[in-house]
């Protein structure tokens, strides 16, 4: 079975790059992923527990200890059956892509202590694995590092190091960083806000190539597409697809 880290890593890698590369494939694999995360409360409680030990930081040791030890248990206690189904479908849904392995050894160090019952010959490996986390937690230079080179929280972009993404990452708009974040991040005030903030973008586009065009018959399907647009509400369900129908269409028109 494939490390649920390295696949939620490679999704997310694969929402990046679809919106860099402007290719539907990479966004409808990650639509599906958080569609069945967010139709099963078991992997939801997975994904959240993993950006918990991933993204959360602290300056004392011991509260570090105690917040891995509370959320390995938490780990610990989800239907086993029900994990092992859901990874293995997303490994189905990422057959012929290779898994980003940045994390692999952070990611074995959880699976290592969710998997292994406590004795007095695995006693070393286990304090070994929590000081590895633990060490993650207390490090503070590295998030700063990442959220002043790209400016996004570093939950996001876990699985891109700084210097890969400055070299291949760079030329990310703003809007698609805005996407990306509220996608992976937002809340349903927030991806209303980016909906109409996107949606009344893309009307002013057409507005503009309606008054630069002289062809009556482009004109024509411009305000035809604006006047369906106009009708289109905001989907909270459907988000990750309306907004990148609608970022496509006004960077299409722009």
């Amino acid at each position: 079975m494939k490390n649920f880290g390295n696949i939620k890593d490679t999704f997310k890698q694969l929402m990046i790059e679809s919106i860099i590369n402007k290719d539907d494939k990479g966004k409808k694999l990650f639509n599906k992923f958080l569609k069945t995360i967010g139709n099963n409360d078991t992997l939801k409680e997975q994904y959240l527990i993993y950006s918990n030990l991933q993204n959360t930081k602290f300056d004392d040791t011991t509260e570090a200890k105690e917040y891995i030890k509370e959320n390995i248990d938490l780990l610990k206690s989800l239907n086993k059956k029900h994990i092992d189904s859901g990874n293995e479908y997303f490994t189905k849904l990422l057959k012929g892509v290779s898994l980003v392995k940045e994390n692999e050894s952070f990611y074995n160090d959880i699976n290592f202590l969710v998997n292994t019952n406590k004795n007095a010959s695995n006693i070393n490996k286990i304090q070994e694995s929590i000081n590895n986390i633990t060490n993650r937690m207390l490090e503070k230079e590295e998030e700063t590092v990442v959220t002043e080179s790209i400016d996004l929280p570093p939950s996001m972009l876990a699985n891109i190091l700084v210097t890969k993404f400055n070299t291949k990452y760079s030329e990310i708009n703003e809007t698609e960083k805005e996407i990306i974040k509220t996608v992976l991040n937002g809340n349903k005030e927030d991806k209303k806000s980016l909906f109409e903030t996107v949606k009344r973008e893309c009307i002013k586009n057409i507005d503009n190539k309606v008054n630069e065009s002289s062809d009556v018959e482009i004109k024509d399907k411009l305000l035809k597409v604006k006047d369906k647009l106009l009708n289109t509400n905001f989907d909270y369900e459907n988000f990750n697809s309306q907004i990148s129908k609608i970022y496509n269409l006004k960077e299409s028109i722009d």
